[in-house]
């Protein structure tokens, strides 16, 4: 409940699963839409608190670690992705 809480956007509705099918497609550089510096330090803030829950909650995990690897530069994908977890947790 506290990573959904200190998310900066609510979170509404569902998912089924943590990730979708597109999860390990990336945009290429020069098409990607860079994350806001305050949105993407928001993403790596969520991403490290669900690391962290990751090794109790283990049907995130493959889904958090992707989410790690884009931290340094995080684009709005990857932000879509993020929230899909979030809404997976959400509904548990």
């Amino acid at each position: 409940n506290k990573v959904l809480e200190a998310f900066p956007e609510t979170i509404n509705g569902v998912a089924s699963s943590p990730a979708s099918d597109h999860l390990f497609q990336v945009r290429p550089p020069l098409e990607a839409k860079l994350l806001p510096e305050i949105q993407a330090r928001a993403y790596h803030h969520t991403t490290a608190q669900l690391l962290f829950l990751s090794r109790v909650q283990r049907d995130i995990q493959t889904t958090v670690v992707f989410l790690t690897t884009r931290v340094k530069a995080p684009d709005e994908d990857d932000w879509g992705k993020l929230k899909r977890v979030l809404k997976y947790l959400f509904g548990m």
